[in-house]
């Protein structure tokens, strides 16, 4: 529950219809219609109900009308002296929570939430407004000068939740974050907006770059990482965290233009006479890319070392070298590429910290990646999608429901 749903029980109590709610709410029809549908079965007493393709208050969204109104009023108050657009009453819980028993631990027990989840969100909830809440000191904390500022506030909402909560007011399941930050090493297009409209969940997304054989600090300290597993060149997962594969496919090597090929698929001997680009010295694709051709026999004749870049992609437009990639993470403007013969694997995979706030986000995104990694190859590659899933045992994350 946040802002903009409080809102939009206002608009059908309006009675503005879907287009009407988009616009007012500044969001996509598809998300209106999912946050209507939520609102719609959230508990035994939902505040909103569909006919058809129309949504009206129930006798609960009645009652709690006016306890919403304040709520809403009181939210947009506290959005507009942090500078944010949507405030989930799940930050003012937490913030209440903490400021009330004085410090984290007391908070995290009052919450039913691991002290470190809740001092993680907290840390979260100060980024987002933009401004420190609490001062920290041995004995636990005090409300800093913005939190003072935003307290009339916040204890206007906590009356009227108060108030909403004996209305059938919809769960707000605080191991379910509303914001999170979430790394990757590729950029997914439409993850965002799936995550902010599928998932319901905002979040901030870094790509990043990483170099060695470890996760980079900015993996370390993010909710959820997103990374490729490079053959021979794994990464090695750090102890408190979990990790699940979102795809395979195999590896493909991208080719000169003038480089003939017999057949299908070449073979990495074929390539021993080659100039290779990799990343940088020492990188996982640089090791991976040695580990796999020692493999083969040869030590490749690594001439570039500029994989991702403006000059990386100079380097492959002008068919100076050849490297290695994965079936659909083909670089922008990258010459034909060829499916390796040897059976080399790269894997994308998504982290994230068990037990926390992020599972439940995590889980959702190893779907959302798989959909998005099928659909790319149904478009690109459908003859290898076929082939894939016609070898369940070798192949068991292309097996067909």
């Amino acid at each position: 529950m946040d802002t903009v749903d409080l809102r939009l029980v206002l608009g059908v109590a309006d009675g503005a219809e879907l287009p009407a709610l988009a616009q007012r709410l500044g969001l996509g029809e598809t998300a209106v219609r999912k946050r209507l549908r939520r609102l719609c079965g959230s508990g035994a007493n939902p505040w909103l109900r569909r006919t058809g393709t129309d949504y009206h208050l129930t006798d609960r969204g009645r009652d709690a009308l006016g306890a919403v109104g304040e709520a809403a009023a009181a939210g947009a108050a506290v959005c507009d002296l942090v500078g944010v657009d949507v405030l989930p009453m799940r930050h003012v819980r937490v913030v209440t929570a903490v400021l009330g028993s004085g410090s984290i631990s007391g908070a995290a027990r009052q919450l039913g939430l691991p002290q470190p989840s809740l001092s993680a969100q907290v840390t979260r909830i100060e980024r987002r407004f933009g401004t420190e809440l609490f001062q920290r000191t041995p004995g636990g904390v005090s409300a800093a000068p913005a939190l003072v500022e935003l307290l009339p506030h916040l204890r206007l909402l906590e009356k009227a939740l108060s108030r909403l909560s004996a209305t059938g007011m919809p769960d707000d399941d605080p191991t379910l974050p509303c914001d999170l930050e979430v790394v990757c090493e590729f950029g997914f297009a439409g993850l965002l907006d799936a995550l902010r409209e599928e998932a319901m969940v905002d979040v901030q997304q870094h790509i990043v770059s990483i170099p060695g054989p470890d996760w980079a600090p900015q993996m370390l300290s993010a909710d959820i990482c997103v990374y490729a597993d490079l053959p021979l060149a794994s990464l090695a997962v750090p102890a408190g965290w979990d990790t699940a594969v979102a795809f395979e496919e195999p590896a493909y090597v991208l080719l000169p233009p003038g480089v003939g090929v017999d057949g299908e698929t070449v073979a990495l001997r074929e390539l021993a006479g080659h100039d290779w680009l990799t990343g940088p010295a020492g990188s996982r694709n640089h090791r991976s890319v040695l580990a796999v051709c020692r493999a083969a026999g040869f030590a490749p004749r690594v001439r570039f070392t500029a994989l991702n870049g403006p000059s990386g992609r100079h380097i492959l437009q002008e068919g100076a070298a050849v490297a290695l990639t994965g079936a659909t993470l083909i670089p922008a403007g990258a010459p034909r590429t060829v499916r390796l013969a040897e059976d080399v694997r790269v894997k994308v995979v998504v982290g994230w910290r068990p037990g926390g706030p992020a599972t439940t986000t995590a889980g959702w995104l190893v779907r959302w990646l798989r959909g998005q990694h099928l659909r790319r190859l149904a478009e690109r590659r459908p003859e290898l999608l076929a082939e894939l899933r016609a070898d369940p045992a070798g192949w068991p994350g292309y097996a067909q429901d």
